[in-house]
């Protein structure tokens, strides 16, 4: 087969995927809300208690809005500046797998809560939330 004649396929086949590229969406691989992060949570007698794992994120950067039905949590997580050797830089990501930026979760609430009475705390990385539950 001729040079010229294998080029033009190959120029066509670039074309092709160029627009593969342009058409595809990317939603599967980040969210216009940001991500979600992980939380375990409990129910007791008298209250719920939900961690949610915000390692890395700074306390001023968390809010926590306790509604009727449920519990809204969103903040930011910023990446973090590296305070080892300076002088060179990186080359390479070699792995991305701790997200940044904008996060939020919502967790539905099964029973009524005293939103007077909550409290949450910031220890080790996770956020302890507890949920009182209101007097009937």
């Amino acid at each position: 087969m001729p040079k010229k004649v294998r080029l033009t396929r190959i120029i066509g086949r670039m074309g092709e995927v160029v627009h593969d590229l342009n058409t595809l969406h990317f939603s599967g691989f980040c969210s216009i809300q940001g991500w979600e992060p992980d939380i375990t949570a409990y129910r007791y007698d008298d209250r719920i208690e939900i961690w949610v794992d915000l390692a890395g994120v700074d306390k001023s950067e968390i809010r926590v809005d306790v509604l009727p039905d449920r519990l809204h949590i969103s903040g930011e997580r910023r990446p973090p500046v590296p305070t080892r050797d300076t002088s060179s830089q990186c080359r390479r990501v070699i792995t991305m797998e701790i997200e940044c930026g904008r996060f939020a979760r919502e967790i539905p609430l099964p029973v009524e809560i005293d939103r007077d009475r909550v409290t949450a705390k910031q220890e080790n990385g996770l956020l302890w939330i507890v949920l009182p539950l209101a007097d009937h």
